[in-house]
């Protein structure tokens, strides 16, 4: 009988090649798997939505609510795209408390239906203190995604324009005691949601929030009222005209914080992103040491 020796080039080409296929395509299903999972160093998992509205109010943080489909593609794009973007990562830590589920389990349906949510993904920023819906965009598709940067101006501009130092809103009441949107037909026109107004618009209208913070604070038409009572009691010169002393020109912000040193961008501390007036969106560093008036220092200069 002859004797035979077994060697490794006595294996057909064919099944060699074979395993190495099987080999990548486990590997890339592991990359794929892991490039679409669920943010889990983002997720709230304790409690359901109940729990995550309890830890958001002790916390003094917005609720942010991501409800998926599992057969949706643009909600595995967006856990890809824009949950695991380092900024809007930032942005989410700092000021909500994030709850993400999907639409089948029991905790999504409870919401869905409690919600009025009819397409995905769903994404909405809830008042843990009212469980009111403050903002929510829902149902786009991969051609018009949402991206981490429309996001991350999205969740800058809610928590600059909404704050826990002030009472929540109370619920809109529409006619015969539905809830929904009051005033007159050409009011509820002009209440768009702030994502879908113009660069203009928006500018216009975080002067006129600003303005009526700043009567509110002063009190409002009482402070008309001491001027005009203040005009009268004022002395009159000869021609019988009331003498005024010249006012000081009032400081722009320019010069309030042009003494203001901003400094080298440190290499750690809090990642802020900033819409400068003319559209523009700028990332800087700040360190976390610094106050609020180097940021808007940075804003002047920039």
């Amino acid at each position: 009988m002859e004797n035979s020796t077994w060697s490794p080039s006595a294996m057909p080409s064919e099944s060699l090649q074979t395993n190495s296929e099987i080999e990548a395509d486990r590997h890339r299903d592991l990359t794929l798997s892991e490039m679409f999972a669920p943010p889990l160093h983002l997720m709230h998992q304790a409690g359901g939505f109940q729990g995550a509205r309890s830890v958001a109010k002790d916390t003094r943080r917005w609720l942010l609510v991501n409800v998926q489909c599992d057969s949706d593609f643009s909600c595995h794009a967006l856990n890809r795209d824009v949950w695991k973007d380092e900024l809007v990562g930032s942005l989410v830590q700092e000021g909500f408390v994030f709850w993400q589920q999907l639409n089948s389990t029991t905790e999504g349906q409870t919401y869905l239906q409690r919600y009025n949510i009819q397409s995905f993904p769903h994404v909405g920023i809830i008042d843990p203190r009212t469980g009111r819906l403050m903002w929510s965009r829902e149902g786009w598709t991969q051609e018009d995604p949402m991206t981490a940067l429309q996001f991350a101006g999205i969740a800058t501009d809610f928590c600059s324009t909404h704050s826990f130092d002030k009472p929540p809103a109370p619920p809109r009441q529409a006619a015969g005691g539905v809830s929904g949107t009051t005033g007159p037909p050409d009011a509820r026109k002009s209440k768009r949601p702030i994502n879908e107004l113009s660069e203009e618009e928006q500018l216009q209208a975080a002067i006129q929030a600003s303005m009526a913070e700043n009567n509110e604070e002063s009190g409002g038409d009482d402070m008309d009222e001491d001027e005009e009572e203040y005009d009268n009691n004022m002395p009159n010169g000869d021609d019988g005209m009331a003498v005024v002393d010249e006012k000081p020109d009032t400081l722009t912000m320019a010069d309030e914080f042009a003494d203001v040193a901003v400094g080298v961008e440190p290499a750690t501390g809090a990642r802020v992103q900033i819409r400068m007036p003319d559209g523009r969106r700028v990332v800087r560093r700040f360190d976390m040491t610094q106050n609020l008036k180097v940021l808007y220092a940075f804003v002047i200069v920039s």
